[in-house]
């Protein structure tokens, strides 16, 4: 059996990658590690909640982020781990909107399959301030 440290694990670099580029609003380049028909589940009631199926719509999500928050958005991953077919991010994340600040933890899991992510799910850790933020 072979044993691989956890920064130097697929699924760790895959996710390091899909958030290098999406912290600088390089939501293109972000897609590409998705798969086609990749599902992005995103909970709560606001204009970003629910499942968006396939890469257009994961992609659309991600564009109506920075065009809600004027790109003023930032997310710091604490730590990054994987198994075998999935890989998680707790992250510190800040997002501006219309003079408002909601800043909170969120952790994302995504199932990896044949190197690229193949299901996302978003957890923030209020759903409800979430809400209120993304509603106002």
């Amino acid at each position: 059996m072979t044993t691989t440290s956890v920064d130097e694990h697929p699924h760790v670099q895959l996710l390091k990658k899909v958030y290098a580029a999406f912290g600088v609003g390089d939501v293109e380049t972000a897609g590409t590690y998705w798969h086609e028909d990749a599902v992005h589940h995103y909970p709560g009631r606001n204009p970003l909640s629910g499942t968006h199926k396939g890469l257009q719509e994961s992609i659309a999500f991600a564009n109506k982020i920075f065009e809600l928050t004027e790109g003023k958005l930032f997310m710091q991953a604490w730590e990054i781990g994987a198994s075998e077919g999935h890989a998680y991010a707790l992250l510190n994340t800040r997002y501006e909107r219309k003079g408002k600040v909601l800043e909170m933890p969120f952790v994302n899991v995504a199932r990896i399959v044949d190197g690229r992510i193949a299901e996302f799910w978003t957890y923030p850790n209020d759903v409800h301030a979430t809400d209120e933020f993304w509603n106002s």
